[in-house]
């Protein structure tokens, strides 16, 4: 065999993979979005092999929190090591609220929110070896939303978002809704949703402090964009806790499932709250997330 050649091809080898400095374990990273100083914890898995693709999971807090919170109260980073995926935590904007803007619904972080998720991705991408297949995003509350609108923005980067307690649009001027924007690419979805939540409601007309698309006609509309079934199947996830509705047969394989809790409120299900895991509604949102990101990549 010519050394030469054999030289060459173990030197391009080496360059087509991601430069990877460093090891498994827990890290606050940086980037400059204009003026303002982002922050983000990234979670690199126990396991993880340069040159083996790994999937990327972004996990966004709603508003007022923050990324340690989030990491802490979700167990995000736990489940990341037991499972192998890379976990992207950010800071919403320490200057608004700590939060998103989600296009639709301008609460709190600045119009450069989305370009700072893309941001962090392309420095992921670039530093480790992650499978494009399997990149997902979720999130709680405005987190939810965030997670939802950039299903929206971003499908040609995400294969599958989750949200808990969110929403897809709020009531504009004049009877219209501003809503996330129709994603180029089908997406997966997973909604979930308790009955009883006091801050963004579960359907129209309920006593919450944000009236909003409802969870139903919510996971209608991303069935519809998806190009599902328009019959969905309602089934019990947890008797007399929670109900599974599910639309299939979307474009590319993708799905969209609604988990509605009977007895949920704003809380994350399943997640630490106050002091104590959460409980009254039957179910573990962050599993059940994992669960599906993991049966829905990208086809």
């Amino acid at each position: 065999m010519n050394v030469r050649w054999l030289s060459y091809g173990l030197l391009f080898c080496v360059s087509c993979s991601p430069a990877q400095s460093r090891a498994p374990g827990h890290y606050v990273d940086h980037i400059k979005e204009g003026d303002i100083d982002r922050e983000y914890i990234l979670r690199v898995p126990k396991g993880y092999q340069p040159g083996k693709a790994a999937p990327v999971v972004f996990a966004l807090h709603g508003l007022w929190g923050n990324m340690n919170a989030f990491a802490l109260g979700t167990g995000i980073e736990d489940l990341a090591d037991k499972e192998g995926f890379i976990c992207v935590i950010p800071n919403g904007t320490p200057t608004s609220g700590r939060g998103w803007n989600t296009g639709f619904l301008e609460l709190a972080g600045t119009p450069k929110d989305v370009q700072f998720i893309g941001d962090i991705l392309d420095k992921v991408e670039k530093e480790f070896t992650t499978d494009k297949k399997r990149t997902f995003v979720f999130g709680h509350s405005n987190g939810a939303m965030m997670s939802y609108y950039l299903g929206g923005v971003m499908s040609d980067r995400f294969a599958a978002v989750a949200g808990v307690a969110g929403t897809v649009g709020i009531p504009g001027a004049q009877g219209a809704v501003k809503c996330v924007p129709d994603p180029k690419y089908p997406v997966s979805v997973l909604m979930i949703h308790g009955m009883k939540d006091p801050m963004v409601a579960f359907k129209p007309g309920d006593r919450a402090l944000l009236q909003c698309t409802g969870a139903v006609d919510g996971a209608k509309w991303w069935a519809k964009v998806d190009g599902c079934k328009d019959v969905a199947t309602i089934a019990d996830l947890r008797k007399n806790y929670a109900t599974l509705t599910s639309y299939t047969g979307g474009k590319n394989g993708t799905e969209v499932r609604l988990i509605t809790t009977m007895n949920g409120t704003h809380d994350i299900p399943g997640a630490l709250t106050n002091g104590g895991r959460e409980t009254a509604s039957g179910v573990d949102a962050i599993s059940e997330i994992w669960s599906f990101f993991k049966s829905h990549p990208r086809l």
